[in-house]
């Protein structure tokens, strides 16, 4: 059964810029864990010739696999009734989407669920503004509960949160990172509680920038 929910997307360059080593995924010997998923046997930062890097989520079995300018990350888990996975946009933005206000707002517009299937429901979005990197960076939180997923009895349905950080580079802020980390979990009377929270944390924190031409 596949808990993973449809990944929502900021506007971005169809360029890939992000810089990753032939060692780590395209020599690697080990069978994947999905297709094109590749073992995470190295967890130094990957950069980016946009100006910044991130490191791989923290603990075992994460899988990585690099798709046009997204880097993903997939966690192997012995179970059905949960899934986490972490992702890593390069974005492109200009003119007036820089000023704060609409900064903003073109990350509401961006996160926002299509809800005309009625298979989203309960949905909740909480941000924060977050200096600490760069003038232009916003730290959200999307809750909701998926019950669009087949095979899934009629009183089961997904608990969804994504965790998330938008961040324009301090000193060339038209580019920028959208990554995101998501847990997927099946709600039903024999639900147990399970959560690799804290590895997806460490995925969102590995965020350095630096300058592009140093």
């Amino acid at each position: 059964m596949n808990l993973f929910p449809h990944a929502i997307l900021l506007r971005s360059q169809p360029k890939p810029f992000f810089i990753v080593f032939l060692l780590l995924i395209s020599l690697c010997s080990c069978a994947s864990y999905t297709n094109h998923y590749f073992p995470v046997n190295n967890r130094e930062q990957r950069a980016s010739t946009l100006g910044f890097s991130i490191a791989p989520p923290s603990g075992i079995n994460w899988y990585e696999k690099l798709n046009d300018n997204s880097l993903y990350y997939l966690k192997k888990i012995q179970t059905a009734d949960y899934s986490i996975y972490t992702k890593a946009t390069e974005i492109h933005l200009e003119g007036t989407e820089l000023e704060a206000g609409k900064f903003l707002q073109y990350v509401k517009n961006n996160k926002k669920l299509n809800t005309t299937s009625g298979d989203y429901r309960n949905i909740s979005f909480r941000y924060t503004l977050d200096k600490e990197l760069s003038p232009l960076c916003i730290r959200y939180v999307q809750d909701y509960e998926d019950h669009g997923i087949k095979n899934l009895k009629k009183d089961e349905f997904i608990k969804v949160q994504k965790n998330g950080l938008v961040c324009m580079h301090p000193e060339t802020p038209e580019n920028g990172v959208d990554m995101f980390y998501v847990e997927s979990v099946k709600q039903s009377p024999k639900q147990q509680d399970q959560s690799y929270k804290d590895e997806g944390e460490f995925f969102l924190s590995s965020l350095k920038f630096y300058p592009v031409g140093g």
